[in-house]
């Protein structure tokens, strides 16, 4: 069976030195060293980060690295969520969970129709949708969730038009979810999961981290009636701070937009 890394702040800043604006300004990779001067560290301590044997960084610490490597904000927030990040394991014990979906908010989802509207949590669990979001995301309601979808439906690669930048960003999502939830052992359960998909670890080593879509838009296939969808997509987070709900709305445009690139490929935003 294969195992994907956790995420961890020694495994993200690793990835930093040689993944950033800093380190592409140098060329491709920053040493120890540099990280170090630039932070006002010692070179020991970087490496016992980088080890994962010197503690939780302090806020002040976790700010000056950030600076150095000059990342953006999401990344920046990653790894003051890392810095504190410990997670846990079920062994065993039953993690109760209980939805969060009443009947106003499902008659609501079912009134959109017939825009594709849903609920899902941090994991990506499919919680609620109305039966169009069922329907052009063929199966998504048997697999259960988004990942799961995209990484065990074959019907996902005809659906989703652009579906390596679409996987490529809920997989970063999840990645950047997951650091805030460490009492949840639901997540490392679902990263076991998945790592036996090649394309899903491919993605989940590539160790991005983004919390919002890259565009607006979003292309699809309706396998049902043989055309292309567009879609004006956006991504709401719950208003009460203590579910951890999102909901997708997606509303057909008659218009082709330009192709926005994808973070990481160039300028990229954060916004939902």
């Amino acid at each position: 069976m294969v195992t994907l890394p956790m995420p961890s702040f020694g495994d993200y800043l690793r990835h930093l030195r040689s993944n950033s604006p800093a380190s592409a300004l140098k060329g491709g990779r920053l040493s120890r060293t540099e990280v170090a001067a630039g932070a006002f560290l010692s070179v020991g301590y970087v490496i016992k980060l980088e080890q994962g044997s010197a503690g939780n960084p302090s806020p002040e610490v976790v700010e000056r690295l950030a600076e150095v490597l000059g990342v953006k904000a999401v990344e920046r927030q990653h790894l003051h969520d890392l810095a504190l990040y410990r997670p846990v394991r079920r062994d065993g014990a039953e993690y109760t969970v209980v939805s969060p979906i009443t009947p106003v908010m499902e008659e609501a989802v079912d009134n959109l129709h017939p825009q594709l509207c849903g609920y899902v949590d941090e994991l990506w669990n499919v919680l609620y949708c109305n039966s169009e979001y069922a329907r052009v995301f063929r199966h998504i309601t048997e697999a259960g969730n988004v990942l799961r979808w995209f990484f065990t439906v074959p019907e996902s690669r005809s659906v989703m038009i652009e579906w390596e930048s679409e996987a490529r960003l809920t997989v970063a999502w999840f990645r950047a979810l997951m650091v805030r939830r460490p009492d949840d052992p639901r997540f490392g359960e679902l990263l076991d999961d998945l790592a036996r998909s090649p394309d899903f670890a491919r993605m989940w080593l590539d160790r991005e981290i983004f919390m919002g879509r890259h565009s607006p838009y979003m292309l699809m296939r309706d396998l049902d009636r043989d055309q292309d969808v567009r879609l004006l997509a956006q991504v709401y987070a719950w208003p009460d701070p203590t579910q951890a709900v999102q909901m997708f709305l997606g509303i057909r445009t008659k218009e082709q937009p330009p192709p926005a690139p994808f973070p990481g490929d160039g300028e990229g935003g954060e916004a939902v």
